[in-house]
Order: C-alpha cells, then structure tokens, then sequence
C-alpha cells in the first residue's frame, strides 16, 4: 500500500558536491494512508517512523577511500560510505498532529518536504572524494513496538491530547518498505 521511491540525478556527477537524490512516497492502496515523514531523530533511529539511508560504494571488498566512511556492504557495493549519524542527544522534538500527513489514494509526497519535515542528511551530506559508483539505498519502517515510541523526548502532550495524538499514530499502517536503490556515477 506504500511505495517508497528514490530518484537520482542524470548523467555523471562531479566530485566535490553531494549528488541530488529526492525521495517519494506513494499511497498505492484504495483508501487513505496516514503517514509522517522525516522528523528529528527519524534518521538515526531516536524514534518513528525510522528513515534509514545508506550509501555504498561498489566493488567487491574494495578498500575505504579518504572521507569515505567503512563497513561492510552487499554483494557488489563492499563498502558502506555514509549512514546515518549516531546520535549526538537522545532527546527529539515531540510528535505535533500536523506531522502527520493524510495521502488519498494515488497521492504521493517527499516526506523530507513540508512542515516538520527534515532532509535525509546522509544523501545531503555525503560527497565522494573517489570516482566511482554508489548506490543510495533508504528503508521506512513504522513498525513499533509501542505507540509512544512516535511520540519524541520532551514537550509531548498529556491528557486528551495525548489520547488524540496516539490515535492518529494508531492509524499509521505498521510495515516496513525498502526503495529500490538509485546508483550515481561520480567523476
């Protein structure tokens, strides 16, 4: 019912500058989708909905260039050059109504866009500094285990609107949806 879409840029890109890659989200169900997009600490995992981006360079066990990162990657991208940050403060805004966002069926969205909204700061911030090809790859996932694990770290709601707020959270389909990876030659 979701699909989870990442677009990169035509042609080669020039080192020394991130690579424009746009996300989308598409209701391709029948009825409406409830849905929040990228908010503070959705990046690295503080809370829901998790966005988790990564970016991979490819070649089979190739070494970690300059400025590159590390890790391990899947067949074909053997290094992991840029993730999400860990965490530098635990605590996130609180969840607002208005970060949620109703899609009618067909509807598609960037949910880096938009009130309460927040880049994919690992596609904005990755610049190679070897030739090559990366594969930018972005994973959605609304499955928590508790309602309140949407809600943030300080400055949530009590009360009614607390009940109010949890039950549009209770809306959101729990799933989740990895893109198809977009691949960007850089020279």
């Amino acid at each position: 019912m979701i699909d989870l879409v990442l677009y990169g840029p035509g042609g080669p890109q020039p080192l020394g500058r991130p690579a424009t890659v746009r996300v989308e989200l598409r209701n391709t169900g029948d009825h409406d989708l409830w849905i929040a997009g990228v908010l503070d600490g959705s990046e690295n995992g503080l809370r829901f909905p998790h966005y988790r981006p990564t970016v991979t360079r490819a070649g089979e066990g190739e070494g970690v260039g300059e400025g590159d990162g590390g890790g391990a990657g899947a067949a074909g991208y053997g290094t992991v050059v840029a993730s999400p940050a860990p965490a530098e403060d635990p605590l996130v805004g609180p969840l607002r109504p208005a970060d949620l966002r109703r899609l009618a069926p067909g509807e598609s969205w960037d949910p880096t866009s938009g009130p309460g909204c927040l880049p994919l700061m690992t596609f904005a911030h990755f610049i190679p500094r070897r030739p090559g090809r990366y594969r930018y790859t972005l994973t959605l996932d609304t499955e928590a285990a508790r309602p309140e694990d949407w809600l943030g770290g300080f400055g949530v709601p009590v009360g009614t609107a607390r009940k109010d707020l949890l039950a549009l959270v209770a809306r959101v389909p729990r799933t989740r949806v990895v893109a198809a990876p977009v691949e960007v030659d850089f020279r």
